[in-house]
């Protein structure tokens, strides 16, 4: 019986964060770009900090697994499929772009953007939002290992931290209950770090989800640095590059 109610809580607790929370439940995809014509899996876990009454203070388990392509040396595609959100009857996706802007002579520092679209639908609702995104990061190399080859000397391990912010944008007019809506741009600051092997990459993030929006009177109990805004998102990322 206290597995079943747990079971109900964390049900109410992601239902209710997939229809109200209206941002980022996913860490960034790929803030360097892949090698020119590399194809990489990926997966993502976690979400927004939140208090599960009678249980414990966790993030939300979101999960995602994704694909990615490197296009160009400074262009990689991606798409995602969100795992969770299909268990509890929606159908979440997204697809998306990182393009290089910029990065210094030894290659240790750099700068992309990531223009990408989030859709769902609640297949028992039949809710469908689309969210354009468009995320920005600063990275920045601060220790690497390399090893000789034929090809000379190539990196095989690498240590890494970024720095930038998502940008939801709101394209609905109204918001649940017909309530106008007032906040067409949903900002969001993130920072990061991720270890590079030679094929694995593995990615910390934490997301201040929106945190100038009032995290009052909704199903959850949002931790937040902010006390009653926003809520601070923690996720963890695994990427395979083939």
């Amino acid at each position: 019986m206290k597995i079943f109610l747990i079971s109900k809580k964390v049900l109410i607790l992601v239902l209710g964060t997939l229809l109200l929370l209206e941002t980022a439940c996913a860490p960034s995809r790929y803030v360097k770009p892949l090698e020119h014509k590399q194809h990489a899996v990926s997966g993502s876990f976690g979400g927004p900090m939140a208090t599960i009454p009678g249980v414990a203070t966790i993030p939300i388990p979101f999960s995602s697994l994704g694909y990615g392509y490197g296009l160009k040396p400074k262009t990689t595609l991606y798409a995602n499929w969100y795992t969770t959100a299909a268990v509890f009857g929606v159908i979440q996706f997204d697809a998306g772009v990182t393009q290089e802007l910029w990065k210094n002579e030894t290659a240790t520092m750099g700068v992309s953007i990531s223009p990408s679209v989030n859709f769902y639908t609640d297949i028992f609702e039949h809710n469908t939002r689309l969210y354009p995104q468009l995320d920005a990061n600063y990275y920045y190399d601060y220790w690497h290992k390399t090893k000789e080859s034929s090809k000379g000397k190539q990196k095989v391990k690498t240590n890494n931290f970024y720095i930038g912010c998502s940008n939801w944008f709101e394209l609905q007019g109204t918001k649940a209950h017909e309530q106008k809506q007032k906040s067409r741009v949903i900002f969001s600051p993130q920072f990061g770090h991720t270890f590079e092997r030679n094929k694995w990459n593995y990615t910390l993030e934490v997301k201040l989800l929106a945190p100038y929006k009032s995290n009052q009177d909704i199903v959850m109990d949002y931790v937040s640095p902010f006390g009653k805004k926003g809520a601070m998102g923690l996720y963890f990322g695994i990427t395979y590059k083939l």
